[in-house]
């Protein structure tokens, strides 16, 4: 049976993972995405919902949709941050030394920290500084680690390879390189039957024609033409998942170079609130979608929506959910504005409907002022907490 890592975190009430389970965790999922980073393509979707426990392991669900601005690199700040999650119960923030939550090797916590600081674009320069050359799996962790070359297949059944089209250009064409000295045999043995031919008819125009023949042969056998793989074009993409830019409107956080960071201004701010009160309307209903949640919390904000009996547990188990209408968000005051914090308050107006067992309960109009305390996070700007101000 299959489980989530997110729902198994629930399920412990927080309680964090062992290192050992972690770093094992880590192992299993970087030599999956291995997979893809080195066809020049990322995943797109490594969370601990995408994570799964499987009675062999671990293993890493196929994105759902394919993301044009992914990046291995992203891949990797993404695990970083589940693994740091397992490690500690909270997905790390910016200014939250995540180290004095966990007792962890030294090795690991330096590998992790610069995961989290996109310090690697490839799954297999993680790899290389975990698996020592004299590690072996054990029962938690099935996956092969002692060959790594990406034209091997991975062992694991449930990975698949991500979908990319096949033009003309990248199939073969042309045969399989022929094996030059079974050629040869093969031209011997004729010569050789034919001239025994020659010398039992006594005919000397069998002979000639014989050697005719071979000559013939040697002349038209087709030279073997090795196959020369088409090199994978390398897609160039933007930095990581977050806001940058407030004419961005949609449920999902736009992308951020690191050269944007210092760029990130209240009017940002206030586009990345705007996206959240749009994605609310996924997360506070069905489907509940926890992953959507994840690309816009952080800190106490991420906690209060996941934890047990939170906000979204609540709703579940009530059967109860919420409709929301169009949001009209102003920016009133700027608190706080660095390169990792930008702290604000906006007035939010946004009507809403409560539903319980599918039949309306209430509804009304959120009118209030809110602070706002948005953190950077890895190559993103995520709500760390938010409160009336009233």
């Amino acid at each position: 049976m299959a489980i989530s890592y997110r729902q198994i975190l629930l399920e412990r009430e927080g309680q964090p993972l062992k290192e050992s389970q972690v770093q094992l965790l880590l192992r299993q999922v970087l030599s999956q995405l291995r997979t893809y980073h080195d066809q020049n393509q990322a995943h797109g979707g490594v969370s601990l919902s995408t994570i799964q426990q499987v009675p062999h392991g671990c293993q890493l669900l196929p994105p759902t949709r394919t993301s044009v601005t992914a990046t291995p690199q992203q891949d990797i700040v993404a695990l970083a941050q589940a693994a740091v999650t397992l490690l500690t119960g909270y997905p790390p923030s910016p200014n939250w030394v995540w180290q004095e939550h966990c007792e962890i090797n030294p090795n690991l916590a330096q590998v992790l920290t610069q995961m989290l600081a996109g310090a690697f674009d490839r799954a297999g320069q993680v790899l290389a500084l975990l698996v020592s050359e004299d590690w072996e799996a054990t029962e938690f962790d099935t996956v092969s680690h002692s060959t790594l070359s990406p034209t091997v297949p991975s062992p694991n059944p449930i990975l698949l390879p991500p979908t990319m089209p096949v033009t003309p250009a990248q199939l073969p064409t042309s045969s399989p390189p022929q094996n030059p000295a079974a050629s040869q045999s093969v031209t011997q043995v004729s010569a050789v039957v034919l001239l025994l031919l020659g010398f039992g008819l006594g005919g000397v125009l069998t002979i000639g024609g014989g050697l005719v023949w071979l000559l013939f042969f040697r002349q038209h056998t087709p030279a073997a033409t090795p196959v020369v793989p088409t090199p994978q074009p390398v897609q160039q993409s933007a930095g990581g998942g977050g806001r940058s830019k407030a004419t961005t409107t949609s449920a999902s956080p736009t992308d951020v170079s690191s050269s944007d960071f210092h760029d990130f201004n209240p009017a940002d701010g206030v586009a990345l609130v705007e996206s959240w009160l749009e994605a609310k309307k996924a997360i506070f209903a069905p489907p509940y979608d926890l992953d959507l949640a994840a690309n816009f919390l952080t800190g106490p904000a991420w906690t209060a929506v996941v934890k047990q009996d939170g906000s979204v547990d609540w709703l579940r188990k009530h059967n109860t959910y919420y409709r929301y209408g169009s949001a009209q968000v102003t920016l009133k005051n700027v608190v706080q504005s660095d390169a990792n914090r930008l702290v604000i308050d906006v007035y939010v107006q946004q009507p809403l409907h409560m539903y319980r067992n599918g039949i309306l309960r209430k509804s009304t109009v959120d009118q209030d002022t809110y602070r706002f305390d948005l953190r950077r996070v890895g190559d993103t700007w995520k709500i760390y907490d938010r409160r009336s101000v009233k």
